[in-house]
């Protein structure tokens, strides 16, 4: 036992991220899964190494810029590596590291081009047989754009920490109680001649405690109910008024990670509330859903995705983003995959913004934003689930304000080990 003790101490700081959407896995099932997946085995260490080529291709319009604005072509590439490596002691100590460095490359926009890395360490100890206690470090810097309002990519750092305390019977049943917190940093950037000061509008700390539940209703499957409570506080004295606090609630069905039916059936309610109390919030239906489904050659896709994000425009703390989308495959020969994915969102801002007129006067509107996203393509198997698949994605944005369209079309190929 002194010798655990000592593991413990000395792996303080690597503790674990479980993202939110993933949920809570069972200490016996993610054992099981460790020792399945790990693809090697040097002494007590298992390893599960891969490498990802994606998005290599030309890109239309790097920046997503209007038509009259000239949008900018180029080539790019990107190259993730990522390795994990697990450490089992004996049957009630799991301690883990996930390190994925990823350097995205452009041709002509040099300023684009740059690494990014995201370091997940963690720890997870089985007590008395039954109570599984862990705790978390996460830290991600990465250049992207953030959310569906951002034209250009950013670079956005996180950091933060997670701990939980479950109960688990000899069943699979789980519940328990996690907390977190989490440091959410943006640097400022340049968009033409206008100067997007994101890190006073966007930095802040988010904080949450939440109760979770999962009962097993298939061998893999599992029924979950899930609610908490969470806090958002800004780093800028200027933007306080930007604080927040929400309550939410989720209910649905996690599949299994193989097999016929993949994902998870994620929907429920959640209620965010500005602490100024002329500012809108949002109430309603929120949802995270995702669900693959294999029938003969066909593999079918469905996505639900529904929640409120932070805006970086001064008129709104928030916009609602509700999107879905649809997707099939066809296994035209055991060497062969025809793709199309299919995806519709709206973005809608609760507070009236103002749009000028040419003439001078201004209109007051409630801005609504419209997605459509077609993708095509096939695969070409190379080895076992290992293939190489060729794409055309095709996005366009329609917004009410200023009447404004953007489209952006890429074409490239990836590199698959979901064939």
């Amino acid at each position: 036992m002194k010798r655990v003790v000592g593991l413990v101490v000395m792996m303080a700081w690597l503790v674990p991220v479980w993202l939110y959407g993933q949920g809570y896995l069972s200490f016996r099932y993610e054992r099981e899964q460790i020792i399945r997946s790990a693809k090697f085995k040097i002494g007590p260490f298992r390893f599960y190494p891969t490498i990802r080529l994606r998005d290599i291709g030309y890109d239309s319009n790097v920046y997503y810029q209007n038509k009259a604005e000239g949008p900018t072509s180029d080539f790019t590439g990107t190259i993730s590596p990522q390795v994990k490596v697990y450490f089992l002691f004996h049957n009630y100590l799991i301690l883990s590291l996930s390190e994925n460095p990823e350097y995205v490359y452009y041709f002509k926009q040099k300023k684009e081009r740059g690494w990014n890395n995201t370091l997940s360490p963690e720890i997870k100890l089985l007590l008395l047989n039954r109570f599984v206690l862990s705790g978390s470090y996460s830290t991600r810097n990465r250049r992207y754009r953030a959310t569906p309002e951002f034209n250009v990519r950013v670079s956005e750092h996180r950091q933060g920490y997670k701990g939980s305390l479950f109960y688990e019977s000899a069943r699979s049943t789980s519940f328990g109680i996690s907390v977190s917190s989490e440091e959410i940093l943006y640097e400022d950037i340049r968009m033409g001649a206008e100067e997007l000061y994101l890190s006073r509008w966007l930095n802040r700390k988010e904080q949450e405690a939440s109760l979770e539940f999962y009962y097993r209703i298939f061998s893999e499957s599992f029924f979950f109910l899930r609610g908490g409570y969470k806090e958002y506080n800004f780093k800028h004295p200027l933007y306080h008024w930007r604080d927040a606090y929400s309550y939410q609630a989720y209910a649905g069905i996690r599949f299994p990670f193989l097999g016929r039916i993949r994902g998870a059936l994620s929907l429920g309610y959640k209620q965010f509330v500005p602490r100024e109390k002329d500012k809108k919030g949002f109430s309603g239906l929120v949802g995270n859903t995702g669900i693959d489904f294999r029938v003969s050659r066909f593999f079918l896709r469905l996505r639900y995705n529904r929640d409120c994000y932070f805006s970086y425009w001064s008129d709104n703390i928030i916009f609602i983003e509700n999107r879905w989308g649809t997707g099939i495959s066809f296994y035209l020969t055991k060497f062969l995959r025809l793709d199309y994915d299919f995806s519709y969102g709206e973005a809608n801002y609760p507070e009236v913004m103002f749009l000028w007129l040419p003439d001078g006067s201004y209109e007051e509107i409630l801005r609504k934003d419209i997605y459509h996203i077609h993708t095509a393509g096939f695969v070409i198997r190379i080895i076992r689930n290992t293939g190489i698949g060729l794409m055309v994605n095709y996005w366009k944005r329609d917004s009410n304000y200023y009447w404004e369209t953007r489209d952006r079309m890429f074409v490239g190929g990836y590199v698959t080990y979901e064939f």
